[in-house]
């Protein structure tokens, strides 16, 4: 294994132009990499002090080696790109490269080389001086010149690049060839780029911006210049909770980890719109942010500026989405897009492009942004119906979860069924749509061991109104209803306190297994045999939200983020966190799986989101069967696919 770093130059800008525009720039330079052959010594590489490209590393990479940098995205497309080109050598294939961050995130760990040594602890720490150095000499007008031993420096920061990821790697375990077969093949998503409709794009970016500039004005106007823009939150708080009664305030608390907070979000923000007595000024002001829009601008922003050939590259990111492996987004953001489409976008995106005046300006940009993505070979795009739903009593292993899972398999409505069991009905003849919304709710708030809490929640996301005596009553009737529940959400906790408390000793409930090495790494072996990973877990005193202490079992928390002096945060393992993790986990195995299958089928993925896979092509009865087919090590999950073809991306 080669492990190596490299350091660069250019007049693109990389953080605003995206990795495939600045891989391309002519200005694009080496300007030198460090590397080291397993555990050898490092050495550096200076194109300005010797032209030829290392002849040991040409050697290896012809021989098909394998190669190890962090975020190795950035390496390898240098390498293609660049270091082929300039220095007449063949380009590692896709297959040859590891990503260590890839790896770290795999653990559960921070993705960032600076997060990891921090979150670890680590001796070996990225050389604060870097920062400067990448300002003076990499990024857009760079200095030509090397000043005092800046160039020494520039070389110890890169030899230490290599140094810290192989340090940090030596304390994981190494992924499974099936996790790099699914790492690589969510690379070559991520190469192929996402098809957007670039005229489109800009033309909505356009209009964003304009409709933003009128409200900023109009909010000053009516607030008599107390609030300046729609973003100024805590001056328009000022403004509108004077004009507030008392109950319409009350619809604005939230409860955040067992503290009551205000939320004027574009959820609570609908609440107030929703009442009949709502002060006209108040009124008015809540209309004007919606018009001047959530994300939607940002997106269009993204798009715009990380395209190259109306594609945007490197959208996904491998395992990014904290414990459980699942993808995440970078940049575009497609994991969060708007699901509520257009039935017919065309008309409005047409009124877009002309600059004609559309309705309610922000909230039908968001709704378009997924028709952003097109392709004149036509889009196919499918996803699991309720996977998790699926997943969560399938993991239980018993006969009342096969009850649930026969729900499925008979092609029934789990709701409906809910609501039979919920409120004592004979049958689904008596479950009126009241009813059913109250168990759709319900289910969907309870199942990772959600309380009355939770279900409110839930209740406000659907519009309902619910006392807290009637959210407790449908919890313990959903509890009732469901006996397999709480047996596996208990269990699973239970199994991992006993494999800290008894190390090297495998801990089973349902299908979910755990062990602890005794040192550092408690490790919850999944259905499919991958492994999902705890950083120092250890029982130590905690407060619970509602202020009483206890003992917990707690673990690093590598999706947090310290504060100020303060060490990385620990989370607590509670009821919910293990049966959350291991299904979302099952899910997105069910999912990577299926990415591989469908690229190993010739299928041109693009992204997934969640629990659906987008393709390029109309290949509807292709794609289908490769969704439908389940795995191996998922015997008796019953698994069914939606899948849709049209010339844009929709739902």
């Amino acid at each position: 294994m080669y492990w190596l770093d490299l350091e660069t130059k250019s007049q693109c800008n990389l953080i605003t132009s995206g990795l495939m525009a600045y891989a391309i720039d002519p200005t694009t330079k080496i300007i030198c990499m460090s590397y080291a052959l397993d555990d050898g010594e490092i050495k550096t590489w200076f194109p300005e002090d010797e032209p030829a490209f290392p002849k040991d590393v040409e050697e290896y990479i012809n021989k098909g080696g394998l190669l190890t940098a962090h975020n190795a995205q950035f390496e390898r497309y240098l390498f293609d790109y660049v270091i082929a080109n300039d220095f007449n050598i063949k380009a590692p294939a896709l297959t040859q490269w590891h990503c260590s961050s890839a790896r770290a995130m795999a653990h559960g760990l921070p993705g960032s080389l600076s997060d990891i040594c921090k979150a670890m602890q680590m001796p070996l720490q990225k050389q604060s001086e870097g920062r400067r150095l990448i300002r003076d000499y990499c990024a857009p007008d760079f200095k030509t010149d090397w000043v005092n031993d800046d160039k020494q420096l520039m070389q110890d920061y890169c030899e230490m690049d290599v140094a810290t990821m192989r340090q940090f790697c030596s304390c994981l375990r190494e992924l499974s060839p099936a996790e790099w077969e699914q790492y690589h093949a969510t690379e070559r998503m991520n190469t192929r780029g996402v098809p957007i409709d670039l005229p489109f794009v800009t033309a909505a970016l356009n209009y964003s911006i304009e409709v933003k500039a009128d409200v900023d004005n109009k909010i000053i106007k009516l607030t008599d210049g107390d609030v300046k823009n729609a973003r100024a939150r805590k001056a328009r708080d000022e403004w509108l909770m004077p004009l507030l009664t008392e109950t319409q305030r009350k619809l604005l608390i939230v409860n955040k980890n067992g503290v009551e907070k205000t939320s004027l979000d574009k959820e609570h923000q609908n609440y107030l719109l929703a009442c009949d007595d709502l002060h006209p000024k108040a009124e008015k002001l809540l209309m004007l942010l919606a018009d001047a829009g959530g994300s939607a601008s940002s997106k269009f922003k993204a798009m715009s500026n990380k395209q190259v050939d109306s594609r945007v590259f490197n959208s996904m990111v491998f395992s990014g989405a904290g414990a459980t492996g699942r993808f995440s987004s970078r940049d575009t953001q497609f994991q969060n897009m708007v699901r509520n489409v257009f039935d017919d976008p065309e008309p409005l995106i047409n009124d877009v492009l002309n600059n004609r005046p559309i309705e309610n300006p922000a909230d039908s940009l968001g709704r378009l942004t997924r028709s952003a993505i097109t392709s004149s070979e036509g889009l196919t795009y499918s996803d699991y119906s309720q996977i998790e739903a699926r997943v969560l009593p399938w993991l239980a292993k018993s006969a009342e979860a096969e009850k649930t899972l026969d729900i499925f398999r008979d092609g029934r409505d789990l709701y409906s069924e809910n609501a039979v069991g919920m409120f004592g009905l004979r049958d689904i003849s008596e479950v009126t749509k009241d009813l059913r919304q109250s168990s759709k709710t319900a289910t969907l708030a309870c199942g990772f061991a959600g309380g009355y809490r939770a279900l409110l929640a839930m209740a406000k996301i659907y519009g309902l109104t619910m006392s807290e005596e009637d959210a407790r009553d449908n919890v313990a009737k959903w509890r009732a209803a469901n006996p397999w529940a709480e047996p596996l959400w208990y269990g699973l906790k239970d199994a991992g306190h006993d494999a800290v408390k008894y190390p090297n000793q495998v801990m089973t409930h349902g299908r979910i297994s755990f062990l602890y090495d005794g040192a550092d790494w408690l490790w919850m072996m999944l259905p499919s045999g991958r492994c999902l990973s705890y950083f120092k877990p250890k029982f130590e005193l905690v407060t619970y939200p509602w202020g009483d202490e206890g003992y917990e079992l707690t673990f690093l928390w590598g999706s947090g983020r310290p504060k100020a002096g303060e060490p990385w945060p620990r989370q607590t393992v509670s009821p919910i966190t293990f049966v959350q993790h291991a299904t979302q986990a099952a899910a997105a195995d069910v999912m990577r799986e299926t990415i591989v299958r469908a690229d190993n089928a010739g299928l041109k993925t693009l992204f997934s989101v969640h629990d659906e896979l987008i393709v390029e092509g109309s290949c509807f009865d292709k794609l289908h069967s490769v969704m439908e087919i389940t795995p191996e090590w998922a015997e008796g999950l019953p698994i069914d696919a939606d899948t849709q073809q049209a010339k844009r991306y929709g739902k």
